[in-house]
């Protein structure tokens, strides 16, 4: 919007000098170079130039080049301003956003991609080639983002815990809240999506008092649901890698050590 607003005053303000410098050359006589000049500093300075018409016709256009010419000159200055403060508002609220993606990994999606995994009965495909590591590029996180969206998402209900999953969420169920309601959120649709996903996932396991001795029924109810959380977490996972990797090195080092392909979690850099 800003961009566009920009442009249109731009166009404007391009028009109102072409026509002013045309209309000195032919009124006070001057060339080319001398009537641009004119139609800038009476639009920039708003008459206060050091130079004047001096024909009545001259100063006509200077007072038409000033009532048009000027607030255009002055809205390209309050558009320019307005894209700068409004790129840099956008970055900040983006680093808040990676903040937030970052402190749900921390808090509850590794765990939640570990469990999955493990429960993936075509997990070894997926390890050979979203196993991130500190010599990835663009290219493997784009080749990976392919494949994970082309994928094939079935899992073993018989290798997830379910108790376990529950007093995970449980645990946690105030700060999926808190996420939820923060505005920054609600701009990226993708994870609010997931976000949804999880505390739905939350509210079907917390209403269920024996989740080690459920019905079928029920068992392929959760894992549609656990199905649905899979299919995304990890593609945020994906992105959220992708994004430390060119931002914070330092935490993407640790990812890698951690990475929920790998069965251990140990973060120890030489053994």
């Amino acid at each position: 919007m800003e961009r566009t607003r920009l442009y249109v005053f731009a166009a404007v303000f391009f028009c109102v000098v072409l026509v002013g410098t045309l209309g000195f050359m032919r009124i006070e006589g001057l060339t080319a170079l001398d009537a641009l000049y004119f139609s800038v500093v009476t639009v920039a300075t708003v008459g206060y130039g050091d130079i004047h018409p001096v024909t009545p016709m001259g100063k006509l256009l200077a007072m038409a080049l000033i009532l048009s010419g000027g607030g255009t000159f002055f809205g390209i200055l309050a558009a320019a301003a307005e894209m700068f403060l409004g790129r840099r508002e956008k970055r900040l609220r983006a680093e808040k956003l990676d903040m937030l993606i970052g402190l749900f990994f921390s808090q509850v999606g590794s765990s939640l991609v570990r469990r999955l995994i493990r429960a993936d009965v075509g997990a070894s495909a997926l390890r050979e080639s979203c196993d991130v590591s500190l010599r990835w590029t663009k290219e493997n996180f784009k080749k990976a983002e392919g494949i994970l969206k082309n994928y094939h998402y079935d899992l073993d209900m018989a290798a997830i815990d379910l108790p376990a999953m529950g007093k995970l969420l449980a645990a946690n169920s105030e700060f999926l809240v808190r996420l939820l309601e923060h505005p920054n959120i609600l701009e990226h649709e993708t994870f609010t999506s997931l976000l949804q996903a999880v505390f739905h996932l939350k509210e079907e396991l917390s209403h269920r008092p024996k989740l080690d001795a459920l019905p079928d029924c029920d068992r392929e109810h959760l894992r549609l649901d656990l199905k649905r959380i899979y299919s995304q977490i990890l593609l945020q996972w994906l992105h959220y890698l992708d994004h430390i990797k060119d931002n914070y090195p330092y935490f993407f080092s640790f990812q890698c050590r951690v990475t929920p392909f790998l069965a251990s979690e140990d973060a120890t850099v030489c053994s």
